[in-house]
């Protein structure tokens, strides 16, 4: 895992851009010279622009970012818990669909509801920075720093709306499927949003969840449709 600096050489690896488009974002970051004289980039800086630019990657990137940050392959179906799942949101807002997840965080998903606050705050903090929206109707909601000593294991809350929902979305479309992220390592929460992004770009997959009869139909969705990763 990188430390807190990154050189523009690794910056460019990490994001699967040039030296030169990293030069650029650079200009506007917290940058310092080592030793050698290398330009240095702040790695908080980098996840910032990770997060805004995985709506744009490609399968094969997405790929290398799930292998660069986990040995073996995370899936996602068995982080999946039925009552962490609401088919049929009632929220009409960005904000209100935040609150409903966050709620069955700690109501269901093993968190103490004293950090509800604090989760939701971290949350929202995250969202002014620029929406977590992908395309086609998917949005993936996190903190921007894994929620370490509140969050003991990787969570996710899954919730589901056919008339949609504006999350402000690059792309204009209304979101469909909201899967709140929440994990306690950077490293486990890159490997997760990078999987997460892969399965759900599928249409196919997008449709099955949303006429899923039932929290484990949701599951069995999530099952069926990894096992055509593999």
């Amino acid at each position: 895992m990188p430390g807190e600096f990154m050189t523009l050489e690794e910056a460019g690896k990490f994001l699967n851009m040039s030296a030169e488009a990293i030069k650029l974002l650079a200009e506007r970051a917290a940058v310092r010279k080592n030793g050698d004289g290398r330009m240095l980039v702040k790695t908080a800086e980098i996840r910032d622009w990770l997060h805004r630019g995985i709506k744009d990657f490609d399968l094969s990137q997405l790929n290398a970012l799930e292998k660069d940050f986990g040995e073996e392959t995370m899936m996602v179906a068995p982080l999946l818990d039925p009552k962490c799942i609401k088919r049929a949101l009632s929220g009409v807002s960005k904000s209100a669909v935040i609150c409903e997840l966050v709620e069955l965080l700690t109501e269901h998903g093993g968190v103490d509801s004293k950090h509800r606050k604090k989760i939701l705050a971290a949350v929202i903090d995250r969202e002014r920075m620029c929406s977590t929206a992908l395309a086609d109707g998917v949005a993936i909601p996190h903190p921007r720093e894994p929620l370490t000593g509140i969050i003991k294991k990787t969570r996710l809350v899954l919730g589901l709306s056919w008339h949609g929902i504006d999350f402000e979305s690059f792309d204009g479309k209304r979101t469909h499927v909201v899967v709140l992220l929440c994990t306690p390592k950077l490293n486990t929460h890159l490997q997760i949003l990078a999987r997460l992004s892969k399965l759900l770009r599928n249409p196919r997959m997008r449709v099955a969840l949303c006429k899923a009869q039932d929290e484990k139909e949701v599951i069995s969705t999530f099952e069926s449709f990894e096992k055509e990763l593999a």
